[in-house]
């Protein structure tokens, strides 16, 4: 299993990577083989940092302490699929449809044929770890949500019919 960290600001903040450094140091007792962190800035640019090492060497190594951003998700694994090298490193950073970064926590049974499905599909995989599979299906399934607004309120406005709740939503 993993341990996953995440922050949100509403502007850059400028001490982002010291409390994600501090949260993910506070992981290390577990004994997790890769540490990793991804930045988000308010223009949406992504800074992924990750390596092989425990949170203690990693995060002053790579300068995750230093880094400022609004939004911040950060990993260390254990290595479950995949094994311990950079690639497999988590958060995962793609953009086959739009910008995206994300990490897993779990383990994923069919990550094999996850991997063939997307690479089908034209996304990029990179490594053999469970949780660029399932950060690709989330991209891919938030850009196809994103393509048709009007259906995803649609669907929204439906699911809070049914469920009893009062809330209006935009046009």
């Amino acid at each position: 299993m993993c341990g996953i960290v995440a922050l949100c600001y509403a502007t850059d903040n400028p001490r982002l990577g010291a409390e994600g450094g501090d949260l993910l140091k506070r992981l290390e007792y577990r004994g997790y083989d890769s540490t990793g962190g991804a930045f988000v800035g308010e223009d949406r640019s992504i800074t992924l940092l990750k390596s092989v090492g425990a949170p203690s060497r990693v995060v002053p190594g790579l300068g995750i302490d230093a880094q400022r951003g609004q939004r911040f998700v950060g990993q260390v694994r254990w290595a479950t699929y995949g094994a311990v090298t950079q690639e497999n490193c988590q958060p995962h950073e793609m953009a086959c449809r739009m910008p995206f970064v994300g990490a897993h926590n779990g383990n994923v049974s069919n990550t094999d044929t996850l991997k063939t499905y997307l690479a089908e599909r034209g996304h990029a995989i990179l490594s053999d770890n469970d949780g660029e599979m399932i950060a690709h299906l989330a991209e891919d399934r938030y850009a196809e949500l994103l393509s048709a607004p009007a259906t995803v309120l649609d669907a929204a406005r439906a699911a809070l019919a049914a469920s009893g709740i009062e809330l209006d939503l935009p046009d």
